[in-house]
């Protein structure tokens, strides 16, 4: 079984979980939920950063990131405490895209809402645009 087929059988099981989570503008603060990496030339790895404050008196965990082919994601394994930063990384390979277009990081977190139990998400995304 090849990477793709592995997150597509994750993705089957994650759409549930993506329908019914909460907006985690409750438990973090990012520092921007957009980057623009301006103009990139087929082939140019881009590397930049999200950045996120624990806005809670609780711990907060990141359980996955789901996001395109394109792009590699790396986030704290280990709990954010209340008022610490926590940063998720990400590579952007353009080898792997043929057309201008937004790409997503779902970022899905071990918290739940407590009315509710549903896990809390937040869907950040960058933008980039081609060279000539």
């Amino acid at each position: 079984m090849n990477f793709k087929q592995v997150k597509q059988i994750l993705l089957l099981f994650l759409l549930p979980v993506m329908a019914i989570s909460q907006d985690a503008s409750d438990i973090v603060k990012w520092n921007y939920e957009t980057i623009d990496l301006g103009y990139v030339e087929k082939g140019d790895k881009v590397s930049k950063t999200f950045e996120f404050t624990n806005i809670t008196d609780e711990d907060v965990e990141i359980d996955i990131i789901n996001t395109c082919e394109c792009t590699e994601a790396k986030w704290p394994q280990y709990a954010i405490k209340p008022g610490e930063t926590g940063l998720i990384d990400f590579i952007f390979d353009s080898n792997e895209k043929d057309t201008e277009e937004p790409i997503e990081l779902d970022v899905y977190f071990m918290n739940t809402n407590p009315k509710n139990g549903d896990p809390y998400s937040t869907f950040l995304n960058y933008t980039f645009r081609w060279k000539d």
